[in-house]
């Protein structure tokens, strides 16, 4: 019983810890118009992304935060592995250097992320 114990525990401790990492992005908003074409503002060259690694946390509005539901891999249409979630009507993404939130009309990016020192 103790040796399995000391196992399981052994085994624990050598499991990675996934660190929650900030980081600073550029902020765009983007709005569809029908047959126009969509409409892309830059709302900030400063903004704060949390990354968990499986989740990511952010605010549109420097007030209310918003979390990710749980990311999945998912293949792109490049082949590229990215990871999303949908939760209702939004859509979460994760790519290399930015992060999505996107609903059918209108999208949030936050792009050109560096990990905040």
């Amino acid at each position: 019983m103790m040796k399995g114990l000391l196992i399981l525990f052994l085994l624990a401790c050598s499991l990675p810890a996934s660190a929650a990492q900030m980081f600073k992005c550029s902020l765009t908003h983007n709005l569809e118009n029908g047959d126009a074409d969509p409409t892309v503002e830059i709302l900030s060259r400063n903004a704060a992304v949390l990354d968990t690694g499986t989740t990511f946390t952010f605010s549109t509005d420097g007030k209310n935060k918003i979390t990710s539901p749980e990311l999945q891999p998912v293949k792109s249409e490049d082949g590229e592995t990215v990871l999303a979630a949908k939760q209702n009507n939004l859509l979460f993404v994760k790519l290399k250097n930015s992060y999505v939130l996107r609903n059918q009309k209108e999208g949030y990016v936050f792009g050109e992320c560096v990990p905040d020192k």
